[in-house]
């Protein structure tokens, strides 16, 4: 099987496989966890916007709220994550929306679903 590249669009970035683009944004996930912050601006918010955005318009998913709001920004939280039929605690990203809610988003789900959609077979 070959590796599935994945293009995020909005800074024409291609990454060479799959898991290189989830270890990048993990990455990101984990440095918002640990270091409580709320990221509301620059390369990284852009990228976990289009990213968010572009998972919900491939899958229908939120396609209400995301015309009615705007996202505003994204945290970092633990959650605990079903696996293998395992449950482990892990990091993963938050919405936050224009009108203050918030929603769990896992970025790996996410850019998963964006390779296999811009790799068709």
């Amino acid at each position: 099987m070959a590796a599935k590249t994945v293009t995020i669009e909005n800074k024409d970035y291609v990454f060479n496989t799959l898991k290189e683009a989830q270890k990048y944004y993990d990455v990101i996930v984990k440095e918002l966890y640990d270091a409580k912050l709320t990221l509301t601006t620059g390369q990284d918010f852009d990228d976990l916007k289009w990213i968010y955005t572009t998972y919900c318009d491939y899958t229908n998913h939120n396609l209400d709220q995301l015309s009615e709001l705007d996202i505003t920004g994204f945290k970092g939280i633990r959650t605990v994550r079903e696996k293998g039929g395992q449950y482990i605690p892990t990091e993963c990203c938050v919405i936050i929306f224009s009108n203050g809610t918030e929603e769990e988003f896992f970025t790996d789900k996410a850019i998963k679903e964006i390779a296999i959609k811009q790799n068709p077979r």
